[in-house]
């Protein structure tokens, strides 16, 4: 059974920089860390990495143009605590390709 939940943030991403993908990452912080759930569509390579504030925070694989993924304290992931503003962007090779900023819901 998980901690209880302290609150929720979301974002949807877009492209920047000529990027078109898109995706969502949604974070709920717990007494004791989080779970980030990442989906991401339209992204080209194999994989790429979520940043939080400028700090890695994951890397997901991509198939087929889409990824999926959820990450979580409870299991060993090491995710950054995050706060209503966060921004989040998506990398490859250095460059962000999708970005937005997490909010309350």
């Amino acid at each position: 059974m998980l901690p209880p939940l302290r609150g929720a943030l979301a974002v949807k991403l877009t492209g920047v920089s000529g990027f078109t993908g898109h995706g969502s990452v949604h974070y709920a912080a717990m007494e004791q860390g989080g779970v980030l759930t990442v989906s991401l569509s339209g992204v080209a390579g194999r994989r790429a990495d979520i940043f939080a504030d400028g700090e890695r925070a994951a890397s997901i694989a991509i198939t087929n143009g889409r990824a999926s993924a959820t990450f979580s304290s409870t299991k060993g992931d090491k995710l950054p605590a995050l706060a209503d503003g966060a921004h989040i962007d998506i990398r490859q090779n250095g460059d962000i390709v999708l970005s937005g900023v997490l909010t309350r819901v």
